[in-house]
């Protein structure tokens, strides 16, 4: 993670306003649908391992079933404190309990040979072949990888004009994340020994999408 990028997430953008902003373009509530699916569909063993990195302040929470939680272990991790401060209480309140650590994908501790990892919305933010390397090297069984994807010819992760909170307009200024092609990710996955075994795509404001991929080690 470059070093504009990683003072936007650690410094800058609040969990307040990363939140009204997720909610508002519709991301929250796709990425919410998306990571249900990829749980429902990486047939995990009662009591296994689910890692999931760069998970933020945990909104998704608010928009799924969070049953579907409850008969896994759950570890979480994020470089931002506060955001897993909000996270944490997330799972309290849905009476949910996790493991919450601060943890950087690129330099993880995480024990590696989870059943499950997630990472949704991560790679645009990193070197995101070095996270491929990375989380293949922890062994997950499965992998459910969500990504975006926008129109032809837009570039930018955030519309241009598009009104966003006041923290994350302070961020554009020095921060730029990189869309991931979603070839280029196969290839990458499949060069790690993790083949695609399903995508499914969620409609988002501005014409974009929020695309889930699910990878299972060979």
């Amino acid at each position: 993670m470059d070093s504009g990028l990683r003072r936007a997430w650690t410094q800058i953008v609040t969990g307040e306003d990363y939140e009204e902003h997720m909610a508002a373009i519709g991301q929250a509530q796709a990425g919410a649908a998306l990571t249900q699916h990829i749980i429902q569909s990486a047939n995990l063993p009662d009591g296994g391992r689910v890692a999931i990195v760069g998970a933020g302040t945990g909104q998704m929470l608010d928009f799924l079933d969070t049953a579907i939680f409850r008969p896994f272990r759950i570890i979480c991790t994020d470089l931002n404190r506060s955001y897993l401060v909000r996270l944490q209480e997330r799972f309290a309140r849905h009476g949910l309990s996790a493991t919450v650590l601060e943890d950087d994908i690129e330099h993880t501790v995480l024990d590696p040979g989870p059943d499950l990892l997630l990472a949704t919305l991560l790679l645009e933010h990193i070197d995101w072949r070095r996270g491929v390397e990375v989380i293949a090297g922890l062994k997950p069984t499965t992998c459910g990888i969500i990504i975006q994807e926008n129109l032809p010819g837009m570039t930018s992760t955030v519309t241009p004009g598009r009104r966003v909170p006041p923290s994350i307009t302070q961020a554009l200024a020095t921060a730029h994340a990189t869309l991931v092609p979603c070839d280029d990710l196969v290839a990458a996955f499949a060069s790690s020994d993790y083949v695609c075994k399903g995508k499914r795509a969620q409609d988002v404001a501005d014409g974009k999408r929020l695309i889930a991929l699910i990878f299972a080690r060979r």
